[in-house]
């Protein structure tokens, strides 16, 4: 967890873009009964927008069919009762912004992620369960930088008994204010933790996939091993029969040589 809170650190020193979640919903205000209806919807993060957006609409809207009609209008009516639009900035600024770019971009690699979804990891393999974390953390950080973009100046000094009380305030909003991005943080480097325990689960599934298909293939390596055997005898008992070849080539050589020696006489009678 330390190694991955460093990394999301680290990604804030760089620009991100801008978030692509601009509405959430307050998923404790779903039933559970819409929960489940929701969860079997899509094997990508849901956009909360399209969610509660009725099909026909929706299509004229973005061009295309989506708006999932397996929702019943009961349902889009209590998603829309939860969902809140999010009102980000045009230009990105802040950390607060920057933690909900990283935080889209570690999900959408885990839900893509070879690992995640092999069979082994079926219990895993909730989108809900992650886009409900997602708008948490949306959520949270756009409540951040609301705090952040309403807080004034730290007061000045005006000989006034109001002074020290506004101190106190001011004071007490940048203490909430870092807490809560220290909160932030912690929950994306949560999800980047998981993404990186994701690698050597996929490394063994390459393993046992390796060996369930070495396995598959042993008739077909004891196959091989049978013709290898079969060369090596071929080729010793060919071998034997090049060896047999000279023995006769060298008998035959004798025999025409004796034939000459009987033949030379008469050659020159």
């Amino acid at each position: 967890m330390h190694v991955a809170r460093e990394w999301v650190v680290e990604q804030l020193r760089f620009p991100q873009r801008a978030p692509r979640t601009t509405a959430v919903i307050a998923w404790s205000h779903v039933s559970a009964t819409t929960q489940s209806a929701v969860a079997g919807l899509s094997n990508v993060i849901l956009d909360p927008n399209e969610l509660v957006a009725q099909p026909s609409w929706w299509h004229r809207i973005t061009g295309r069919p989506r708006g999932y009609p397996q929702l019943t209008t009961g349902q889009r009516a209590e998603l829309q009762q939860a969902h809140t639009s999010l009102h980000w900035p045009l230009r990105e600024e802040g950390p607060e912004i920057r933690l909900v770019a990283v935080g889209e971009d570690v999900v959408a690699r885990v839900v893509s992620h070879p690992a995640w979804t092999h069979p082994l990891l079926d219990g895993h393999q909730t989108i809900l369960g992650f886009t409900i974390e997602l708008h948490l953390v949306a959520a949270a950080a756009h409540d951040l930088f609301s705090l952040r973009a309403n807080t004034p100046a730290g007061p000045h000094n005006d000989t006034t008994h109001n002074l020290a009380r506004a101190r106190a305030e001011w004071e007490r909003r940048q203490v909430v204010a870092a807490k809560a991005e220290a909160g932030l943080i912690d929950r994306v480097a949560a999800l980047r933790a998981y993404e990186t325990a994701l690698t050597p689960i996929a490394t063994s599934v390459h393993n046992l996939h390796a060996v369930t298909e070495t396995a598959t293939g042993g008739a077909d390596v004891d196959r091989l091993y049978e013709d290898i055997v079969g060369a090596e005898y071929s080729i010793e008992r060919t071998s034997a029969l090049r060896n047999d070849i000279d023995d006769i080539r060298a008998a035959l050589e004798a025999q025409v040589a004796y034939l000459d020696s009987l033949i030379e006489p008469h050659r020159h009678a």
